[in-house]
């Protein structure tokens, strides 16, 4: 018989309830659920009234004792029938009494332990019954019973022994050992809220998240996830378990047609059967098509059956592209799920959530992150990086930054000193990422933007007007007190043909990007025919090259940061010109794959050559004086003119280029003589010119009409095809130092030998 020491009368007489009933039933053993039939049936005690509180009367337990053992004639049991599970549970439940700190086993005592004991018969029985068994522990009240409703909640997670398809392709997400190793939801409140809410309904109870790649899909699942295992959520989802779905599991080593099929079937019926499985699945448009072949059917329509009755919950992951491609295209499919859109965070959101997982980064990387880096990592990659989206984008940044500190500091680590993530580092990253000189971006835009005027003036002669005007708006731009939606500036460049437009443009590009090369140039003469313009957004679907990445607006997404040039605009097509509107006045273009290009990082530079179509003493653009007002008032009504004012409305500025004087030509052959002075130092001439010389190169074959062009033909009939004439002929080796002198309005070469024999000398040439 049992101890009457170590249990109280009340549960003596649970026992002996327990003996009786199995008798009753005719069954030759008596059992864990004859115990629980007995609990139930003793109402007044705490146990039965918890078991009542959860759903579990003695008639429903009783009826579904006889289905699972079914009914016998009447016996005589004793306590020497009890099977091995009971003898295991009551021992147990005299641990449990020792853990309440009380000397006696009570009901409650009991009933613990059965909860404990999973697979044990009365477990079942609560189970078939619909019993939340977190909830029943709940209403225990035995005092202080946490550790033993801890091992309860152990004892409930589910098994591989009992799911072995579920553990082989896939995990147990809401794992309580995996809470450590996951980093903390920040944020995202109101869509936890609504996939809770969604799946606590009672049919079509499966979200779909639906976002941009990176917005945090995945870490919002995790976070339901934590709420589950903490028993933070509704109670229809108390002590149910979510199970992440690997499909490339299930796929891979399927070689015969049914193997596919037969492993996700089996998943499914084991989660269906358990009844408190709910299956995630990333990228859920995978599940359309996967597996199907000729005969076969795919994923998505063997899951259909068990979403429409209900019976299984799925959570799903997937971008707005793919949702449209597939789910939406089956519409017996799209109505089983609801869809939770997942936006983009704010800066402030980002920087919030970066915040809260900042000391994983810390730990891992052995660095400090301050606030300050926090939120330059999340503004830079805000305004470099437009192919990605935060918070990933700005993590990325961040988690990059923190292994180039690491790298560069290790000596520090060895020493056990932890460094700190400074600016350079993150500026380093968006240099690497973007191709913007680091140098340029850490220097602090001020300082830079204050040189560039000087800088610009170096390179570009006799267009000082020019020059101030754009350094006024691109300082404007860059001071914050541009809009962020347009581009950094636009600018329309009028003036004659051969004064500097497009030498400016290369100047800014080189001045603020570091490289002539950070320019992308398009030659508008090629965009005079309406369909030229698949040129800028690539080819419609159905045509040649749909597929190839050759438009602008894929250079404009790989080089984000860059000057864009469309040289001699009016000869495009108007078709053409009417696609650039947005492109000035919201910095985006759709090109031909529906993808959204950003131009608001871009400088972009337009030049025209309409209004001098005169060259005489009455054309409009061309005047001697760019501070001419009468003259500027009527360049620009010319201007306007030859554009829809539309077009004229959203650039920045119009700025007009004077034809190039006399003194600016001579200065700019002198710029040529310093190139090709360069050129020959590099295969070992040193040349050197008279002052005279500049004047000649300048005034030669009517330059002041035509503009600087003429300068560089000239240089090159009258000064490279016979220095190179004698290179050939071997007049000028190696070493030699050669004078090119004006005599009588003629250039003339004159050699100084250093250090050669007499036999080399030479005369005048």
């Amino acid at each position: 018989m049992v101890n009457s020491e170590r249990f109280t009368k009340r549960a003596i007489k649970i026992i002996e309830g327990g003996i009786k009933i199995a008798s009753e039933l005719g069954h030759t053993y008596v059992g864990s659920e004859h115990i629980l039939f007995s609990i139930a049936d003793e109402s007044y005690s705490k146990a039965g009234t918890a078991l009542k509180k959860a759903g579990a009367d003695k008639d429903t337990i009783c009826e579904e004792i006889i289905k699972m053992v079914g009914q016998g004639v009447h016996s005589r049991l004793s306590d020497r029938y009890f099977t091995t599970a009971l003898k295991n549970i009551l021992e147990d439940s005299v641990e449990t009494a020792l853990l309440d700190r009380k000397k006696q086993v009570s009901p409650e005592h009991i009933l613990l332990s059965l909860l404990k004991d999973s697979s044990c018969s009365a477990f079942a029985v609560l189970k078939k019954i619909g019993v939340n068994i977190g909830e029943l522990t709940d209403f225990l009240d035995c005092g202080d019973i946490s550790a033993i409703k801890e091992e309860i909640a152990v004892s409930l997670q589910p098994k591989p022994s009992q799911y072995p398809n579920l553990f082989k392709y896939g995990k147990n997400i809401t794992d309580a050992s995996l809470l450590r190793k996951s980093e903390k939801l920040i944020g995202r409140n109101s869509e936890t809220e609504r996939v809770l809410q969604i799946l606590s309904r009672k049919t079509k109870n499966n979200p779909c998240l639906i976002g941009e790649a990176g917005v945090g899909k995945t870490a919002i699942v995790e976070g339901v996830a934590e709420l589950f295992i903490k028993n933070l959520v509704p109670d229809v989802l108390k002590n149910k378990y979510i199970f992440s779905l690997d499909f490339t599991a299930l796929l891979s080593g399927a070689k015969y047609r049914g193997d596919f099929e037969e492993r996700i079937k089996a998943c499914i019926d084991e989660a269906v059967s358990a009844g408190n499985i709910i299956l995630f699945i990333d990228e859920l448009h995978t599940i359309v098509g996967a597996g199907a072949a000729e005969g076969a059917i795919d994923a998505a329509n063997i899951m259909k059956p068990q979403l429409a009755r209900g019976e299984l919950q799925i959570i799903g992951a997937t971008t707005f592209e793919e949702y449209r491609k597939t789910i939406e295209k089956d519409s017996a499919l799209e109505r089983r799920f609801q869809p939770v859109p997942v936006n983009e965070p704010s800066s402030d959101e980002c920087i919030g959530i970066i915040t809260g997982i900042k000391s994983s980064y810390e730990k891992f990387h052995n660095v400090k992150i301050s606030d300050e880096i926090i939120s330059l990592a999340v503004n830079t990659s805000i305004r470099y990086i437009n192919d990605r989206f935060l918070p990933d984008k700005a993590i990325d940044v961040l988690d990059e930054a923190c292994a180039g500190a690491k790298i560069r500091n290790c000596s520090q680590i060895i020493k056990g000193e932890v460094p700190a993530v400074t600016r350079d580092d993150v500026f380093s990253v968006i240099s690497l990422r973007t191709g913007i000189p680091v140098k340029r971006l850490s220097a602090g835009e001020d300082e830079r933007l204050n040189k560039i005027s000087e800088r610009l003036r170096k390179k570009i002669i006799g267009h000082d007007y020019a020059i101030s005007k754009i350094s006024q708006t691109l300082c404007r731009a860059k001071s914050g007190l541009q809009d962020a939606d347009r581009p950094l500036g636009t600018f329309l460049f009028a003036g004659p043909t051969g004064v500097g437009k497009t030498a400016l443009a290369k100047a800014v590009s080189e001045a603020l990007f570091g490289s002539e090369n950070s320019m992308i140039r398009l030659d508008m003469s090629e965009f005079m025919e309406k369909h030229s313009v698949s040129k800028i957004i690539g080819a419609p679907p159905g045509y040649a090259g749909y597929d190839d990445s050759i438009s602008i607006c894929e250079k404009v997404r790989r080089n984000p940061y860059s000057l864009v040039l469309f040289d001699e605009i009016e000869k495009a097509h108007h078709d053409v010109l009417n696609i650039l509107l947005q492109i000035l006045d919201d910095g985006i273009l759709t090109d031909s794959t529906m993808r959204k290009i950003s131009f608001r990082n871009c400088i972009i530079i337009m030049t025209t050559n309409a209004g001098s179509l005169g060259s005489g003493k009455n054309s409009y653009v061309g005047f001697e004086s760019a501070c001419d007002k009468e003259n500027q008032e009527r360049a620009v009504s010319k201007v306007k003119e030859s554009f829809s004012p539309e077009f004229i409305n959203r650039i920045d500025e119009i700025i007009l280029f004077s034809s190039l004087t006399s003194d600016d030509l001579v200065k700019i052959s002198e710029n040529e003589l310093e190139k090709l002075k360069k050129k020959a130092e590099g295969i070992g001439i040193n040349l050197t010119f008279s002052e005279n010389v500049a004047g000649k190169i300048a005034s030669a074959n009517n330059t002041v009409k035509y503009g600087a062009r003429p300068i560089k033909r000239n240089v090159m009939e009258l000064i490279e095809n016979r220095l190179a004439g004698m290179i050939i002929s071997n007049q000028v080796t190696e070493g030699d130092r050669i004078c090119v002198d004006l005599k009588d309005d003629k250039i003339e070469f004159l050699p100084q030998i250093i250090n050669q024999t007499p036999s080399k000398s030479k005369s005048g040439v």
